[in-house]
C-alpha cells in the first residue's frame, strides 16, 4: 500500500496542474487548516463536510485518488482505510504539501519532517556505555511544560506528522504525561523511546489509553547480565522486559531497539529469538555512532566486514517474514535490495516486503539517512539537530526560531538533502539515493558531513587507514575527503 501511494503521487502529482491545485489546497486555510488536510480527513471518513469549500476541496482530491487508484488497480476502500491513520494522512499531507512546493525530487524534498525525535529531558535511572546524549541528570535549561506546548504548536504548523519522545528517559519526566496528552489531541503520530525500566501495567494502560502509537525498548543483550553491564544498572534487564510484556499484553505495537557494538552483534539472532517470544512486533538495531559516552567505547565499533556480515544475518532472519526487522545503517537498504533480487528493501527505518513491484522507486523516494531531510532531533533546552547522534552540530533553538524557519533556512540542511554532492564514494555510489551513508558516522570520524561512511564496505579503505594509524577515534579524521 505504501509503494502504491508512492507510485500514485509521483504519476499523478507531477503533472504541473495537479502541482498547482496542490500548492493552492496547501496555502488556502479554514478554521487553521489547510485546504488539503481538511480534503483528506474528509476523504478518509474522519471529518464530517461541514462547510462548501472543504468539501468541494474533498472532492477534488477524492477523484484524483481515486482515479489513481484504479489505474494502480487499487481499491478505493483499501485507500480510505489507508488514509484513517492520522499520522499516515498528516504524512501524505506533507508530501502532497512539499511537492506542491519543490516539485518531484529524488529523494523527495520535504518542507517539514515526518518525524522529530524529541530529546525530552537529560534526566535517566540508567547509565548505559553508549549513549549518545550522556544522560544523567536534567539539564539546568531545560524547557518548562508551556514551552513544550509551544513547541507542539509550531511542529503542527510546520506539518510535521510524528513526534518520538526519548531522552535521557522521558518516563522520568512529571511533564510527560501533559505534553502527550496534548500531542495526541493534536493528531501527532506519537511514539515514546524507553529503556522500559518504568513501565509497570499501569504505565502501559496509561500508555494505551492516552493514545501513544508505538513504543520502543531497548535491549542490548539476551543475557540478563551483559545487558546491566551495558546499561550500568543490576536488574535492568528484567525490568526492560517485564515493561516489554506490560506493553504487548496491552495490545501496544512494541518494539525492541538494540543498539549494535562488538559487544553483542554476534548475538542478534538471540535477540531476535527473545523478541519472538515476547510477541513484539518489531526489531530495530542501531548503527554505533561514536559520540556522548560512546567516545569511550569507540573501539568497540563494527568494521566494514563485521558489519556487512551482520547486516546480511538480519536480511536472512527477515526473510522469515514473522516480525519487522530494521537497522538504521542506511546500507541495510543495499543488501536487502541486493539479496532479494529486488523483492524486498528496507531503507533507513522502513520496511516493504516481497511481492511489491518497484521498490527501487521507494527506496529512492525516501533516500536513505533521513537526517536533516525527513527527520531531525529536539534537545531537552529546545536546540534543533540534524540527527540525535549529530548534537555538535546546532542549527538553532526554538526559543529564539520558530521550528519551520530553522528547518527551511538553515543552510548546512542543504549538505543532508542533497545525495549528489557526497564525497568520496557516497558521492558516485550507484546506491546513493537509497543509503548514501550514515551522516553521523561521517562527521563523528571526520568532523565533515559529506564525508563518506567509513563503516560501510564500500569505504574499507578509509577504515583501513584509521587501523593503519592506529587511531580508530574520532580525532584521526578530521580532515575533509575531497572527491
Amino acid at each position: 500500500m505504501v509503494l502504491e501511494t508512492v507510485k500514485f503521487i509521483k504519476r499523478v502529482f507531477g503533472n504541473p496542474i495537479v502541482r498547482a491545485a496542490v500548492k493552492y489546497l496547501s496555502n488556502k486555510k479554514v478554521e487553521d487548516k489547510s485546504l488539503l488536510y481538511h480534503a483528506l480527513s474528509i476523504y478518509s471518513g474522519e471529518e464530517a463536510p461541514r462547510k462548501f469549500t472543504p468539501y468541494l476541496s474533498s472532492l477534488l482530491l477524492s477523484f484524483i485518488i481515486d482515479f489513481s487508484a484504479h489505474i494502480l488497480d487499487v481499491k478505493s476502500e483499501s485507500t480510505r482505510k489507508f488514509f484513517k491513520e492520522r499520522g499516515v494522512r498528516r504524512g501524505i499531507e506533507t508530501i502532497l504539501r512539499s511537492i506542491g512546493k519543490y516539485g518531484i525530487t529524488i529523494p523527495q524534498m520535504l518542507d517539514a519532517p515526518f518525524l522529530v525525535v524529541w530529546n525530552f529531558t537529560n534526566a535517566c535511572n540508567l547509565r548505559c556505555k553508549h549513549c549518545y546524549q550522556r544522560a544523567e541528570k536534567p539539564l539546568p535549561n531545560e524547557l518548562s511544560l508551556e514551552e513544550k506546548f509551544k513547541v507542539l504548536d509550531q511542529l503542527e504548523e510546520a506539518g510535521v506528522a510524528a513526534i518520538a519522545f526519548s531522552g535521557g528517559e522521558p518516563l522520568i519526566h512529571q511533564d510527560f504525561w501533559p505534553v502527550v496528552e496534548r500531542a495526541v489531541r493534536k493528531n501527532f503520530y506519537v511514539a515514546v523511546a524507553t529503556n522500559g525500566t518504568l513501565i509497570t501495567e499501569r504505565v502501559a494502560e496509561k500508555l494505551k489509553t492516552k493514545g501513544v502509537n508505538y513504543v520502543e525498548i531497548s535491549i542490548d543483550s539476551a543475557d540478563p547480565e551483559k545487558h546491566d553491564m551495558f546499561r550500568g544498572v543490576k536488574g535492568s534487564w528484567r525490568s526492560a522486559v517485564r515493561g516489554i510484556r506490560n506493553c504487548v499484553k496491552r495490545g501496544l505495537f512494541t518494539g525492541i531497539a538494540t543498539t549494535v557494538t562488538k559487544y553483542n552483534y554476534l548475538e542478534a539472532k538471540k535477540i531476535i529469538g527473545l523478541a519472538r517470544r515476547l510477541g513484539v512486533s518489531r526489531v530495530i538495531f542501531f548503527n554505533f555512532i561514536p559520540v556522548g559516552r560512546g567516545e569511550k567505547i569507540v573501539e568497540m565499533d563494527l568494521t566494514p566486514t563485521e558489519r556487512e556480515a551482520f547486516l546480511n544475518m538480519l536480511y536472512e532472519e527477515l526473510k522469515v517474514g514473522d516480525i519487522e526487522i530494521l537497522s538504521t545503517a542506511p546500507q541495510y537498504a543495499r543488501v536487502v535490495l541486493e539479496k532479494s533480487g529486488g523483492t524486498m528493501m528496507s531503507p533507513t527505518h522502513f520496511y516493504a516486503g516481497p511481492s511489491i513491484s518497484g521498490l527501487s522507486d521507494l527506496a529512492n523516494f525516501i533516500g536513505g539517512c533521513g537526517a536533516g531531510r525527513i527527520y531531525c532531533a529536539l534537545q531537552p533546552d529546545g536546540t534543533i539537530t540534524p540527527c540525535v547522534f549529530i548534537p555538535q552540530l546546532p542549527l538553532g533553538n526554538i526559543r529564539e526560531k520558530s521550528f519551520s524557519e530553522i528547518w527551511e533556512n538553515t543552510p548546512i540542511l542543504k549538505a543532508f538533502r542533497s545525495k549528489d554532492i557526497l564525497q568520496a564514494n557516497c558521492g558516485i555510489c550507484p546506491y546513493r539515493y537509497i543509503c548514501g551513508g550514515c551522516r553521523a558516522r561521517a562527521f563523528s570520524y571526520y568532523g565533515y558531513i559529506l564525508a563518506p561512511d567509513p563503516g560501510c564496505i564500500r569505504n574499507i579503505k578509509y577504515w583501513r587507514t584509521m587501523v593503519k594509524a592506529k587511531k580508530p577515534s574520532k580525532l584521526s579524521l578530521k580532515s575533509k575527503v575531497k572527491r
